[in-house]
């Protein structure tokens, strides 16, 4: 039964070459995991590692007008203060 904590899961089927099935066999085996849990992790990573880039590309788009725009800077000397 699922529960709210239990992300439901969907099964693919991927096409890989022989050697990539062997390479993902023998490391998923030194790490102690199944091949489905390897490649979900391997996938996670990559997401991951996606958005990360994302975000730091947009933040390079946006320097320029942070640099510029006063308005946007005006309250950096706030940064790092503890309002709590």
């Amino acid at each position: 039964m699922l529960t709210a904590e239990t992300p439901k899961t969907r099964r693919m089927n991927v096409l890989m070459t022989e050697d990539l099935v062997e390479c993902l066999s023998i490391t998923a085996q030194s790490r102690g995991m199944t091949v489905s849990a390897f490649v979900r992790h391997a996938v996670e990573r990559e997401c991951q590692r996606s958005r990360e880039d994302s975000i730091a590309a947009a933040a390079e788009a946006l320097a320029p007008l942070y640099e510029s725009d006063k308005e946007l800077t005006a309250f950096s000397a706030l940064d790092g203060e503890d309002f709590a």
